[in-house]
């Protein structure tokens, strides 16, 4: 599929808009030009109205009567003007008739000829504006105006501004094509350098390889938006750092943990098919290659477990339990762990509690504590469950009385395959999953495991859950 570049597309609606803005700016400037001289001309001539109106005080016939002749002044200061004003009279005789009459300079009012006698005072001021205007209406505009007995015309030409109107369309049909050219590249040369910084962060982004997960986008880039977009790539390449680091140490210590109990069956299958060893030898033998297999088991199920989690493939539950019953429960297999071990088991006191979550799994987190506190605790010793409560969370501590964990590794003591002491760890049987198990499956119920250790005093583990209304 082609698809066209970001820089194409910005650059053709920048400038379909910009020519749509700079016609509409033409079209409204001469509009707004054409309405303006209109509206001036219709000034000149409610201006030339108003002053001829009040000069026809002035008119007196030949016998100081209305209806006789238009002095000269008169007729000089209309002339003087600008426009065309023509004034009509209208009278009624003794029959009733109206009759209309031209009052014009220095002679008495005449009947206006060429109309037809029954033709109205209406009739003849339509005829006399199809006169004025007789050439081309549209290059006229007439004003009529009524003043008693008589009818003011006054009429202007529009060639005053159509000119000019006319050179101020021309002007902008010819300027907008090359302002439009200016535009289109002015927005190539504005998005190119819009998109620079972008152009930039997609070259970086393609240079980083599997081998140059530790090199991060040059940040700031100049744009605020790229630059939170470098930002988030540079994050995600920290996650992905840091997974392919983890997924490195995970393959070197999963096989390491795998390559010793196979080395160890073939080293047991070797000196088992050896000639001259009896039955209770070989029973013995198979006895620890099954022991071994067991231990391989357990970690392939554990490694098993914690792909599942991680993928968010593991199926929890999400409902309210018994928090103080899981620990219960917890403590009798702890003493049945410390049996022979001078070990006192025991659970503080407390209100029963509830908490939002999977209990099995809760089950799994507290009993890798537990076995942990059994394992690297010294008889004679103690370990104690209590249930604590933090807000809108709620907890289980296991404390020991054991040796402590150095503050150097506490940071670590979650990670996987990770041992303080690796040698009698191993012999201790522990595969250095337990505590990357148990707080990945609290962080998959949205809870949390938090360690306090003093060297030589003891540790106390304490996993907290998201709390749940006690019932009834």
């Amino acid at each position: 599929m082609n698809e066209l570049r970001l820089g194409a597309v910005l650059t053709r609606r920048f400038t379909r808009v910009a020519w749509t803005g700079l016609a509409g700016y033409a079209l409204l400037v001469v509009a707004l030009f054409a309405a303006a001289a209109e509206m001036a001309l219709r000034r000149s001539l409610e201006h030339s109205a108003d002053l001829t109106q009040s000069l026809l005080g002035a008119y007196r016939d030949s016998t100081s009567e209305p209806g006789g002749v238009m002095p000269s002044a008169l007729a000089d200061q209309l002339v003087a003007m600008g426009g065309q004003v023509v004034i009509t009279r209208t009278t009624t005789g003794a029959g009733g008739k109206q009759d209309v009459y031209f009052v014009s300079p220095d002679m008495p009012a005449r009947r206006l000829e060429g109309l037809p006698a029954s033709a109205s005072p209406d009739d003849v001021r339509r005829a006399l504006l199809a006169a004025i205007a007789r050439r081309a209406r549209w290059r006229y505009r007439v004003l009529h105006r009524a003043a008693g007995a008589f009818d003011i015309y006054v009429v202007a030409s529009r060639e005053s501004y159509v000119v000019a109107l006319g050179a101020l369309a021309a002007a902008a049909a010819l300027l907008l094509p090359a302002a439009g050219f200016a535009v289109a590249r002015g927005a190539r040369q504005a998005v190119a350098g819009a998109l620079d910084p972008l152009e930039r962060v997609a070259a970086e982004t393609r240079a980083i390889g599997p081998a140059e997960l530790g090199t991060r986008l040059t940040s700031p880039t100049g744009q605020a938006e790229v630059t939170e977009l470098a930002d988030s790539v540079n994050r995600m390449l920290e996650r992905v750092e840091r997974a392919h680091r983890a997924l490195q140490a995970f393959t070197a210590d999963a096989s390491h943990e795998l390559r010793t109990p196979l080395t160890h069956l073939r080293a047991r299958v070797q000196w088992a098919v050896a000639e001259g060893r009896t039955e209770a030898e070989m029973r013995e033998a198979l006895a620890a290659m099954e022991r071994v297999l067991d231990q391989t088991a357990k970690l392939v199920e554990e490694l098993l477990l914690i792909a599942r989690g991680e993928n968010r493939q593991l199926a929890l539950a999400h409902a309210p339990f018994e928090l103080g019953a899981v620990v219960t429960e917890v403590r009798e297999i702890t003493e049945a762990m410390a049996l022979g071990r001078d070990l006192a088991v025991s659970t503080a006191p407390a209100p029963s509690r509830w908490a939002l979550g999977d209990a099995d799994r809760t089950r799994h987190i507290l009993l890798n504590l537990a076995s942990n506190a059994v394992r690297y605790t010294s008889p004679p010793g103690s370990i104690t469950f209590a249930l604590e409560s933090n807000g809108t969370m709620v907890g289980v501590s296991v404390r020991d009385t054991g040796q402590g964990i150095p503050p150097e590794h506490l940071e670590r003591i979650f990670d996987r395959f990770f041992r303080v002491d690796q040698s009698r760890s191993r012999d201790l049987g522990g595969s250095g999953l337990g505590l990357a198990i148990a707080r990945l499956l609290a962080e998959l119920q949205g809870g949390q495991i938090t360690v306090e250790s003093t060297l030589g005093a003891g540790s106390t583990f304490t996993m907290w859950l998201p709390a749940a209304p006690t019932p009834g």
